[in-house]
């Protein structure tokens, strides 16, 4: 059993309840269409992703985002899932009166887990994750898509396009 999704989702209801009296929180939750490439094969594991954030103002925010492979991908035989985690500057620019683009910027870091026949192997490395979006709202959340380059370095890469809602406290 991974105890990485269980300290995210806790650390996510503990940030939450500090949050919810602060205007501008906000908690969401996806999935992401994960793409990892080695430069020579790749996987594609669909993935579960929480985040966590507060806007300070219309333009500039802060978040964590902790996501980890619901749907494994198989490659040679080998499972494949992966787990990443982000921390992130988010710059807003509205679009009309509710909705906005957005970039995130800041460190991540992602972990590979392979396993087969009951032996599994795991490699995780730091970079600096960039991506862009669009939020706008529906009735009583709002809805998210993005686009996130969480690892690029030496030819390895990991991306992921990411859609979900968003509810603000």
């Amino acid at each position: 059993m991974k105890i990485f999704p269980i300290l995210v989702s806790a650390l996510l209801l503990t940030l939450s309840v500090q949050l919810r009296a602060a205007e501008g929180a906000y908690g969401a939750v996806g999935g992401g269409f994960l793409t990892f490439d080695d430069g020579f094969d790749e996987v594609k594991p669909k993935q579960l992703l929480g985040r966590l954030g507060y806007n300070f103002n219309d333009y500039i925010g802060i978040g964590f985002e902790g996501g980890f492979s619901l749907i494994e991908d198989e490659l040679f035989g080998v499972d494949f899932d992966v787990t990443t985690t982000f921390f992130y500057l988010r710059g807003n620019v509205p679009v009309g009166e509710d909705s906005s683009v957005y970039v995130l910027v800041g460190p991540t870091n992602v972990e590979v887990t392979g396993s087969s026949g009951g032996t599994s192997i795991s490699a995780d490395d730091d970079d600096t994750g960039i991506g862009f979006g669009f939020e706008t709202p529906l009735e009583s959340v709002s809805f998210f898509v993005d686009y996130i380059t969480y690892y690029d370095d030496d030819g390895v890469d990991a991306t992921s396009i990411n859609l979900g809602v968003v509810s603000y406290f």
